[in-house]
C-alpha cells in the first residue's frame, strides 16, 4: 500500500487531513464499547469508519480484509499528556516524537498530546511551530500540541489566539513546577491570558511539593479559574484528597498511569509526587469508574540517554492499555465499556477532538485497537520499543495485551510489533 499525504497549506485552519488509504474491513471483532460485547465488523474507508455491524457486505472497492476473530476492539487510546523530548534541551527525556509515538502505538495509543514550552526569550508561536517541525517526518501516530504561554507580553494573547487556528493546536499549557518564563508571571496571569484568548488550558499541578499540596493547588486553581472565567484541566492528580476536592471546584482532572497502577518503584527511580497509598489508588480507580476523573495520562518521562542522577519521572507510554486492562478490567474495578470511556471518549471530549477521535462510531477516524483481554504476560525490557525501556514496570505480570493497532485504517502494530512508517502521523485540532 502506498501512503500519499494530501498537501495542505501551512496556514490552513482546522482542516481535517485526508489521504488516499486502503478500504479496510475488520471482521468478527468483539466490540468492547458495548455492554453486550456484540461481535461484528467495521468498514473503514479513507481513514474513517463508514459502517459497523454484524455480517457487513463486502464492498466493491475492498482492498484489505482482516479477521479479528477472538479479539476485542477498543477505540484507539488518547494520551492527554506525554512530554516527549526536545533535542534543544540537554535534560530532555530519551523518547522523542519518533521513538515515543512508536512506543505509544504498542501501548494501544493512537493519539498523543505533547506539551511544547517556549524557551528563554521565545514566544509561544515560535515554540508551537518548532513542535510541528520536530513532529514532521517523525511522528508515528496522530498528535496534538499543548502550547505553553511563556513570558507574558502585551501581544501574548494575540499570539496564542493566532496559533489556536492552526492544525495541531489543542490547548494551552502550564506546568506549576516548571522553572521557565511563565513562572515569573504566576498561574493567575497565565489563566487570564488563556481565558482572554478563549483557549482551553491543561495544568500540570502535581509535582515537587508532593501529594499533600495537591488539594491546596486544586483550590487555588479553582479560585483563580473562577476569577479568570476559565475551567482548567489538571493532569495528573494522584491522591484521595485531590479527588475529594474535585467536587468543590470548577476544575476537571485526569490521573497518571504510574500513580494509578504502580505500588513501588525500583530504588534508582523517583517520581513526583511519590506514589501514593493503597487508599489513594483505590480512590483514583473509583473516581475513574464513576466519571469524576476524565481519564489517564502517561506523563511519560523516560530518563535521558546519557543519564541524569537526579532524574524525576517514569516511562509509561508503552503500557497504557495493557496496564488498564490488567489492573482495571481483569481486577474487576471497571468493565470494558468504562475502559473505552476512560482511554478514548472522555479525553477526546475534554480536548475538543470528539467525535473525530475517541470512538468506534460511524464517522469517526478508524483508530482501532484489537486486544486479547485474557492474555497473561510479563513485562520484559527486551520486548519494549521505547528508548526508556520502562524500568518501573519490569517483571510485572499483566493480564491483557495489545495485539493489533490501526490508525486511520492503517495497520501500525501487527501481533504486537510496530510496522514502521515514520512520519505517517497527522496533527489533530480542537
Amino acid at each position: 500500500m502506498v501512503y500519499v499525504p494530501l498537501l495542505v497549506r501551512a496556514d490552513s485552519v482546522r482542516t481535517r487531513y485526508r489521504s488516499h488509504m486502503t478500504t479496510l474491513l475488520l471482521r468478527n471483532v468483539i466490540f468492547g464499547d458495548t455492554a453486550e460485547a456484540a461481535t461484528g465488523d467495521l468498514l473503514i474507508r479513507d481513514g474513517v469508519i463508514v459502517e459497523r455491524g454484524p455480517g457487513l457486505a463486502q464492498p466493491e472497492d475492498l482492498e484489505e480484509e482482516f479477521d479479528g476473530a477472538g479479539l476485542t476492539a477498543l477505540p484507539g487510546a488518547i494520551d492527554g499528556l506525554a512530554p516527549l523530548g526536545s533535542p534543544r534541551h540537554s535534560r530532555a527525556p530519551a523518547d522523542d516524537f519518533g521513538s515515543g509515538t512508536i512506543a505509544a502505538a504498542r501501548g494501544g495509543i493512537t493519539t498523543v498530546i505533547v506539551p511544547v514550552v517556549p524557551g528563554e526569550r521565545e514566544t509561544c508561536d515560535v515554540a508551537f511551530h518548532d513542535g510541528l517541525k520536530r513532529a514532521s517526518g517523525a511522528v508515528f501516530i496522530d498528535f496534538g500540541l499543548l502550547v505553553g504561554i511563556g513570558q507574558p507580553a502585551p501581544d501574548t494573547g494575540d499570539r496564542m489566539q493566532g496559533v489556536s487556528y492552526h492544525i495541531g493546536f489543542v490547548g494551552s499549557y502550564l506546568d506549576l513546577d516548571a522553572v521557565d518564563e511563565a513562572a515569573t508571571a504566576g498561574p493567575g496571569a497565565i489563566l487570564r491570558i488563556a481565558a482572554l484568548a478563549q483557549l482551553p488550558m491543561t495544568v500540570r499541578a502535581a509535582g515537587r511539593l508532593g501529594g499533600a499540596a495537591e488539594r491546596s493547588r486544586l483550590q487555588t486553581l479553582s479560585n483563580l479559574g473562577a476569577l479568570a472565567d476559565i475551567a482548567p484541566h489538571v493532569a495528573p492528580i494522584t491522591t484521595r484528597g485531590a479527588v475529594e476536592e474535585l467536587a468543590h471546584g470548577i476544575v476537571t482532572a485526569s490521573t497518571s498511569l504510574a500513580h494509578l497502577c504502580l505500588t513501588e518503584l525500583p530504588a534508582e527511580l523517583q517520581i513526583m509526587p511519590p506514589l501514593g497509598t493503597d487508599e489513594d489508588r483505590e480512590a483514583l480507580w473509583t473516581a475513574l469508574a464513576d466519571g469524576r476523573l476524565v481519564g489517564v495520562v502517561s506523563d511519560h518521562r523516560s530518563e535521558p540517554m546519557n543519564g541524569v542522577d537526579d532524574w524525576i519521572g517514569v516511562a509509561s507510554l508503552e503500557l497504557m492499555v495493557p496496564a488498564l486492562l490488567s489492573l482495571g478490567v481483569a481486577a474487576g474495578r471497571i468493565d470494558l465499556p468504562t475502559l473505552c470511556e476512560i482511554i478514548a471518549e472522555r479525553p477526546a471530549k475534554q480536548l475538543g477532538i470528539w467525535p473525530q477521535k475517541g470512538s468506534l462510531a460511524v464517522g469517526s477516524d478508524g483508530d482501532v485497537v484489537l486486544v486479547d483481554p485474557s492474555a497473561v504476560w510479563t513485562v520484559d525490557p527486551a520486548q519494549l520499543e521505547g528508548r526508556g525501556k520502562a524500568p518501573a514496570w519490569h517483571g510485572i505480570e499483566l493480564t491483557g495485551r495489545v495485539v493489533h493497532v490501526f490508525s486511520r485504517g492503517q495497520q501500525v502494530v501487527n501481533d504486537g510489533f510496530p510496522l514502521f512508517r515514520p512520519g505517517r502521523g497527522r496533527p489533530v485540532s480542537a
